[in-house]
């Protein structure tokens, strides 16, 4: 019993790198979205949710910029053995996926946001700040890490300026495939702005 099992086992981890071995070359393009998706499995009538309190603060928000080093990919595809073999590279622009998520989370939070070309009173809050990692490796799972640093500003004092970072994943690499790779950077882009969301109306409150 304990050699059938071997083999069961063997087998199944054989299929299992062949068909990362066989998915792995060609260039991923996915275009990056956000919010990322709900979890598979999380079905039924969905609820509508109150809108949020207005918050007083109006937020001017500027682009982020892309600070990475490499500003075309934003992950790898490897094969079966952990031998990349191919780059992730997005369709749309990581900077404008970034500071749309940003307006996306504030504007569920409650506030107006503002282009950061608008015209802006004294008691406007503006946030900025640059994009320091967005990438998702993979090998036997994805693993999305996005990291920023953040500016909240408000006439001419400087509030804060702090690193967020997040990481997120969907499981499994069964092939590699362009959605996987957009959703576990969503994943670790909401992580990372769910710690600044907070801070940010924390700081505003007590101005």
């Amino acid at each position: 019993m304990l050699d059938v099992r071997r083999v069961l086992s063997f087998s199944i981890l054989s299929a299992f790198f062949l068909l990362l071995t066989g998915c792995a070359f060609g260039t991923r393009q996915p275009t990056l979205t956000y919010p990322p998706k709900a979890e598979s499995g999380e079905t039924g009538v969905a609820h509508a949710a109150s809108a949020p309190a207005a918050k007083p603060v109006t937020i001017v928000l500027r682009k982020f910029t892309d600070q990475r080093s490499d500003r075309k990919v934003v992950g790898t595809v490897r094969n079966g053995f952990g031998m990349k073999t191919a780059d992730v590279v997005p369709t749309n622009d990581v900077a404008d996926w970034v500071t749309e998520a940003i307006r996306s989370e504030l504007q569920s939070s409650g506030y107006t946001v503002l282009d950061g070309a608008a015209e802006t009173d004294p008691g406007s809050a503006v946030v900025s700040g640059e994009i320091l990692n967005v990438y998702c490796d993979m090998y036997l799972s994805y693993t999305g890490q996005v990291s920023l640093l953040a500016r909240v500003s408000r006439g001419e004092k400087e509030l804060f300026n702090r690193h967020y970072a997040g990481e997120g994943s969907t499981g499994l690499a069964w092939a590699g495939t362009a959605d996987s790779y957009n959703q576990s950077l969503a994943l670790a882009l909401a992580e990372a702005l769910h710690k600044f969301v907070p801070e940010l109306n924390q700081q505003l409150a007590m101005e």
